[in-house]
């Protein structure tokens, strides 16, 4: 066996001895659909079948040495690196959210089985980049959907190999790549910005990851992008990012997974799901919001059927009560949520009863058995007014582990809190795009895009959607001067994680 195999099955092997094998691996028998089949990937934790969740296990204290991860990724080949890749993130995520478990991750031809299997369902083909920041270069490894072979047949080296992609960039190094993001996404949050100020991050972070894969990317008609990003990257409005003519939405829908294993990618029709909609509009302890009042009553009508709880109903009991008595696929809570570094317990919700932390958010979610295999799925979770605090890894590691620490199979969040007006008009215009084009990924990127293309806008007194329909603001949001929401600061804030379809 040649060295750089040794070095790999080595630490692969320390990392099952260390995080894996104390926690158990679970078979999935619950966690199945009929466009997937049995899932294979048994890293989603979700708890027994029974409704019983499995024991927590703390490995906050395991440490990867990061060098010798990255000399060990560089020496791997392309489907040892994908499961190397898959390992380390899976290692970080659990350790973090303290998951009940996690499970055996994904080969890389099961990576390439389900994508083919979930473009042949949806007919909408998903590419897989996962983004690498090393100390001396920067590394992606996409990986695609394939037609080579039906549905549920082993793939030959040869299929697999020519769905997958490894770029390397060497003298690229993570500390200058992790300095043009943050000055990216300064720039982003700041509408006062010059175009070349803007773009001009915008556009070097496109050269690095997405110019390599372009021409690829384009000949095999991928329609959405599913990143898998290393820490320091984790919060970029990769929407935004510019390939000097255009914004990548304008290519592509946009989304993020934790890791391709610990995302449930079951497909279902969001539209056959009702909503649980609650917010508030004033807080004791936090900014009011006075657009939500004008958010809920808006994404609260039919074709959705909804239940609403606004102000002082919005409240934790009401919250558990609504959810135990009905499954509800899509939650929207318009509300104040915050993501900041240390424990689970610094970053919390707000309702306006109390201030609900991620940890006791995760209990919640167990008790009403989300995280269980016969539970009720969650389809949707959407956070409006979420912000994140920049350049920590538990912020990051909390904002892109919401899906998977509340067992929900996708969430809607944005990095940063933008503009009442903002707000309201994406959240509008996403769940009108959700009635017709019912891909979240899809759905979210064309009301992005109306809002750049001014097809989605301020009006003064109104948000004008893309249907013609006006929403009448408050008076508190009221302007004498039309407003485009064409900036990225609007729209490139609101990220997807987990599950696309």
């Amino acid at each position: 066996m040649r060295q750089n195999q040794r070095l790999l099955l080595a630490f692969l092997l320390t990392l099952w001895i260390a995080v894996v094998a104390p926690m158990g691996i679970q078979a999935q028998s619950g966690n199945q659909s009929d466009v997937t089949g049995p899932n294979p990937l048994e890293i989603v934790p979700r708890g027994e079948s029974d409704g019983t969740p499995t024991s927590a296990v703390d490995n906050t204290s395991v440490q990867v040495d990061r060098s010798t991860y990255e000399t060990q990724l560089q020496q791997a080949s392309l489907s040892q690196a994908i499961q190397l890749q898959e390992e380390y993130q899976a290692l970080q995520f659990c350790n973090y959210l303290k998951l009940t478990r996690c499970g055996q991750v994904p080969t890389l031809e099961q990576v390439v089985q389900l994508l083919s299997q979930i473009a042949r369902t949806t007919e909408t083909k998903a590419a897989l980049i996962y983004v690498s920041s090393q100390g001396t270069q920067l590394e992606t490894l996409t990986v695609f959907p394939t037609q080579a072979t039906a549905s549920g047949k082993s793939l030959t080296p040869a299929a697999i190999a020519a769905a997958t992609q490894r770029v390397s960039m060497p003298r690229l190094s993570r500390e200058e790549v992790v300095q043009v993001a943050r000055q990216w996404r300064r720039t982003v949050t700041r509408q006062g910005q010059g175009r070349d100020q803007l773009l001009a991050p915008a556009q070097q972070l496109y050269d690095w990851i997405i110019a390599p894969i372009a021409e690829e990317l384009a000949r095999r008609e991928i329609d959405v992008l599913v990143f898998s990003l290393d820490s320091g990257l984790r919060l970029l409005p990769l929407a935004a990012m510019h390939d000097g003519q255009q914004f990548l939405i304008e290519q592509y829908a946009v989304t993020t997974v934790p890791s391709f294993g610990l995302a449930d990618l079951q497909y279902a029709d969001i539209r056959q799901q009702s909503i649980l909609a609650m917010g508030a509009s004033q807080f004791a302890n936090d900014k009011d919001l006075p657009g939500v009042e004008l958010e809920i009553q808006t994404i609260a009508q039919p074709p959705w059927d909804s239940t609403v709880f606004l102000n002082e109903a919005f409240t934790v009991n009401n919250f558990l009560q609504a959810s135990q008595q009905d499954s509800f696929g899509i939650i929207h809570l318009a509300t104040h949520g915050v993501f900041q570094s240390g424990s689970l317990d610094n970053s919390y919700l707000e309702f306006s009863d109390r201030r609900v932390t991620l940890s006791q958010f995760g209990e919640m979610a167990t008790q009403l058995q989300w995280t269980t295999q016969e539970g009720p799925f969650v389809e949707l979770l959407v956070l409006s007014a979420c912000r994140t605090a920049v350049g920590n890894e538990e912020a990051e590691l909390g904002f892109a582990g919401l899906a998977v620490k509340l067992g929900i199979k996708s969430a809607l969040a944005s990095l940063w809190r933008v503009s009442d007006v903002g707000t309201v008009a994406l959240m509008a215009e996403y769940y009108l795009q959700l009635t017709d084009t019912p891909i979240k990924a899809e759905a979210l990127r064309q009301a992005q895009l109306k809002m750049l293309r001014g097809e989605v806008r301020m009006t003064g007194e109104t948000i004008q959607l893309s249907n013609g329909e006006q929403l009448p603001l408050p008076s508190a949001l009221q302007s004498r001067d039309e407003q485009f929401l064409a900036h990225p600061y609007f729209w490139a804030s609101f990220v997807l994680i987990g599950n696309w379809n």
